[in-house]
């Protein structure tokens, strides 16, 4: 099974049908909507990674669902050419206009998946990367605090604090973590 999905287009032959369409293409149907408000709750109880949904729904507008729920999961809006233009400009979300097919609505489903995995090992990476800058800023610290209070080069304090961590078995940045609360 690929990712979580909710269905809403206010039509309930529609809604089944994409659902079994989604079913078969490998993706998990948590649910099949009538109203926004429904879709609304069942997203909040839920939380899929994807919505699928048309533009009107008999209860709200997709940009109130939107309003309500943004950031919570993507957004894949079915719309006729006379509301692409108020879908594209006002909301981050994809859409799909009609009619459509079963095979463009499943590479569309696809490519949406792919696009969240890749956010994902993005994201990690730039948390990776936020850690490492936040460590060489504490190294850089401590080897100011040794400076000064050993009178050492920059070399000696970077050497210092290495081989400290090679005999302790303890990473650099907790020996310069180290260094510094003793300091403060």
């Amino acid at each position: 099974m690929q990712g979580g999905v909710i269905v809403a287009t206010g039509k309930v032959e529609a809604s089944e049908k994409i659902k079994s369409i989604l079913i078969e293409g490998g993706y998990d149907v948590l649910g099949v909507c009538k109203s926004g408000n429904e879709l609304i709750m069942k997203t909040i109880q839920c939380s899929p990674e994807l919505v699928i949904l048309s533009y009107k729904l008999p209860d709200t507008t997709v940009m109130e669902v939107y309003d309500a729920l943004v950031g919570v999961c993507d957004f894949l809006v079915l719309t006729n050419e006379s509301y692409l233009s108020i879908v594209s400009e006002n909301m981050d979300v994809y859409y799909l206009p009609h009619p459509f097919s079963r095979s463009v609505l499943l590479n569309s489903v696809s490519m949406i998946f792919q696009g969240r995995k890749q956010m994902a090992k993005l994201q990690k990476k730039v948390k990776n990367l936020e850690n490492k800058m936040e460590e060489r800023k504490l190294i850089e610290k401590a080897k100011k605090i040794l400076i000064k209070n050993k009178g050492i080069t920059e070399n000696e304090a970077f050497r210092f604090i290495q081989k400290k961590s090679m005999n302790t078995g303890e990473k650099m940045i907790k020996i310069a973590k180290d260094i510094i609360s003793k300091q403060e």
